[in-house]
């Protein structure tokens, strides 16, 4: 089975067990069955099994007890955006800037290697950006890249949107994502990115970002200020 061929079987995996919780199937609380078990449920590999684990852990939404299982966390509600940051400031009318403050590769370390699916200590792309709207910093988050799905992305990649430069440059497109958002105080980080006092409230972001076939290629930690008059989200049913 390829890597791309396992993707989507974790995927498909991982989207029956989300429905199960959203519909009461498993309640907050309830502990799932073994991954011995749910091996036998969903005829998978128990590294398949995993992988879908995996990542409903790292959205919040499977809690793992040592020595007593799985438990459903809580239900969480996923946004599912198929547009980049530059296009929805642009269809607000206002004018859209990232300012790249840094670019490095770090060694990938959990989760993030386990939501990319790569081996712990490959190397990563990290990039930290403030974007703005008519020159007002309106966000700074960080995106983490696998080297091996965009080589040399931190050396060749400026500015402008991030998405468009990797559907170019690496001919990857961009095909959904999953935002957690969760509402903070503005931190020493925030207030000198976002011009912000410390302590105002802000937004944090969590970004999933996948290729059409399911192969995560990005996760981004961001956080927005408080204090801009409003976000839209636009939901499709």
């Amino acid at each position: 089975m390829t890597k791309r061929q396992t993707s989507s079987l974790y995927f498909n995996i991982k989207e029956k067990i989300l429905k199960q919780i959203q519909t009461g199937v498993y309640s907050v609380g309830q502990k799932l069955p073994t991954e011995a078990e749910l091996c036998v449920l969903y005829n998978a590999s128990r590294t398949t099994i995993r992988l879908a684990l995996n990542e409903l852990e790292f959205q919040g939404i499977l809690e793992r007890v040592q020595g007593r299982g799985t438990f459903i966390k809580r239900k969480e509600l996923q946004l599912i955006q198929t547009r980049s940051f530059t296009e929805d400031v642009l269809m607000q009318g206002k004018e859209p800037r990232s300012k790249l403050l840094e670019a490095k590769v770090i060694p990938a370390e959990s989760p993030l290697d386990e939501f990319l699916h790569i081996p712990p200590s490959a190397p990563i792309n990290q990039l930290l950006r403030v974007r703005y709207a008519d020159n007002e910093p309106l966000l700074y988050e960080r995106t983490h890249i696998a080297w091996s799905m965009a080589p040399g992305l931190i050396n060749d990649y400026k500015d402008g949107s991030l998405f468009e430069f990797l559907e170019s440059k690496y001919n990857l497109k961009v095909h959904r994502a999953v935002e957690q958002l969760k509402p903070i105080l503005a931190d020493k980080t925030a207030k000198k990115l976002l011009h912000v006092k410390e302590g105002s409230p802000c937004l944090q972001i969590k970004t999933f970002t996948y290729l059409s076939d399911n192969t995560p290629l990005e996760y981004s930690f961001g956080v927005f200020r408080g204090d801009f008059p409003n976000y839209t989200i636009e939901r499709f049913f």
